[in-house]
């Protein structure tokens, strides 16, 4: 399940751009519920769109999107049944 943050900030210099957005995602990802699980939920920039005075922001949180470690470090050999062979003829 997916769900969007819409953030709008001015256009003023990149430096209290990045402060506000980063004031402006921590105080909705506090008053979320349930919270965000860093450990499973992934929170990314899916869109953004500029205007003459200002910019808005489309963040999407995706709902148990990260794999688990166990399934990062698994190899795509075993998966499948193959054995991965190297040849040193060639």
């Amino acid at each position: 399940m997916e769900e969007l943050i819409h953030i709008t900030v001015p256009k003023d210099d990149m430096t209290k751009r990045i402060k506000l957005v980063s004031q402006e995602v921590n105080r909705t990802l506090s008053t979320i519920i349930p919270p965000l699980n860093d450990g499973k939920d992934i929170l990314k920039l899916k869109r953004y769109i500029y205007e003459p005075d200002r910019i808005k922001l489309i963040y999407v949180i995706s709902r148990g999107a990260r794999p688990s470690k166990k399934n990062l470090n698994r190899s795509p050999y075993r998966e499948v049944g193959l054995v991965m062979r190297v040849d040193m003829n060639s």
